[in-house]
């Protein structure tokens, strides 16, 4: 499969509800209640370094209002989306 025919998996559109913390991340420092964000990512083999050890996987968030794209790693993702509470839309 190339990539321009491969899978996306998005999560649907997010609301936010609730604010736990402030971040400094890029373009959740600034979302609100009720700031509308989706995530997406493309399945497709990410690699490893000459070490072997695996590259990261990253996820892409577009702020709706905004139309601000930011993308991070899984790893750096799952520690920012702890700063906020969300509802599908």
């Amino acid at each position: 499969m190339s990539e321009s025919q491969s899978i996306m998996l998005t999560s649907g559109v997010l609301i936010v509800r609730k604010i736990n913390r402030k971040t400094t991340a890029k373009m959740f420092r600034n979302l609100k209640i009720g700031d509308r964000i989706e995530l997406s990512t493309s399945v497709s083999r990410v690699g490893s370094y000459a070490n072997g050890r695996a590259r990261p996987a990253y996820i892409t968030a577009i702020n709706l209002a905004t139309n601000e794209i930011n993308t991070s790693t899984f790893n750096q993702l799952s520690n920012i989306l702890n700063a906020f509470e969300f509802e599908v839309e």
